[in-house]
C-alpha cells in the first residue's frame, strides 16, 4: 500500500527502513522522503514506524 503517493513510498519501503534502524519520522524523511512534500502522509509513516519498532522491541523476529 503507498503511505506517501507524492514520493511512491510504500508500507514494505517504511517496515525495510525500520529494520535498517530507521526509529523516526525524521529518519524516514531523510531515507525515503517520506512527508517533504504535502504531508498527508505524515501520521501515517509515524504510526507505521512506531508499530514496526514496538514489534522488533518485543519480537525482533516478526518484522
Amino acid at each position: 500500500m503507498y503511505v506517501c503517493v507524492c514520493n511512491a513510498v510504500t508500507d514494505k519501503d517504511i517496515i525495510q527502513a525500520a529494520k535498517e534502524g530507521a526509529c523516526s519520522l525524521g529518519d524516514l524523511r531523510k531515507e525515503l522522503n517520506v512527508a517533504t512534500c504535502c504531508g498527508r502522509c505524515a501520521t501515517c509513516a509515524r504510526g507505521l514506524l512506531r508499530q514496526c519498532n514496538q514489534r522488533s522491541a518485543t519480537h525482533p523476529s516478526t518484522l
